[in-house]
């Protein structure tokens, strides 16, 4: 008597598992321009030093803010690459379309010895919010050899146009374009000074 009865409750167990609709998991990549680009005669080295972030922000899981300042990282919604890599690897091909007369270092590929100038970028928040803007925050130094010649701090924010994570990514993005053209805008004033100070 016992078997049919164990045998009428797992084919109801399994059919309940069976009706409920399976989530899919999505992946995110923060995109960034494939093309080429040759430069002839470059005054000047810089290199991007691999970008550090807080812990919260190198989980797989998009981070979004909720009430009270919790970070809520999403199950289905994840980076398909690492963030501090994705964020070193955009604003490299950022940066190294910007400043058109240096030789711009990807500094994931190591560090080379001719190296003038390195940058550095602590990225202290990277996450959407409920009901709010996207947020990109922290510190960047531009160093040539032992001495800073730049320290600035950013706090980025821009409106989601919607409440999808494809939106979150967009907006995100953008933000890391904003923050490559204010250092490039600060870069190139530095190594026209220094350019001015060799020539004389």
């Amino acid at each position: 008597m016992t078997r049919p009865v164990i045998a009428l409750s797992l084919s109801v167990l399994l059919g309940a598992c069976t009706s409920q609709p399976e989530r899919t998991t999505h992946y995110y990549l923060l995109s960034s321009n494939s093309d080429a680009i040759h430069k002839q005669d470059t005054q000047h080295v810089v290199g991007i030093a691999p970008i550090t972030v807080a812990d919260y922000i190198n989980s797989s899981g998009i981070a979004v803010m909720t009430e009270h300042n919790r970070i809520q990282l999403a199950n289905f919604h994840l980076w398909a690459e690492q963030p501090e890599r994705a964020i070193t690897r955009v604003l490299y091909g950022e940066l190294n379309r910007l400043l058109t007369d240096s030789r711009v270092d990807n500094g994931m590929l190591g560090r080379n010895d001719d190296w003038q100038y390195t940058l550095t970028t602590q990225v202290d928040q990277f996450h959407g919010t409920e009901q709010g803007p996207a947020t990109f925050s922290g510190y960047w130094q531009l160093h040539s050899e032992s001495k800073v010649l730049l320290n600035h701090r950013f706090n980025l924010q821009a409106t989601i146009e919607n409440s999808s994570y494809e939106a979150l990514v967009d907006t995100l993005r953008r933000l890391i374009s904003q923050l490559a053209d204010d250092q490039a805008k600060q870069i190139q004033k530095i190594l026209q000074t220094n350019q001015q100070a060799y020539v004389e």
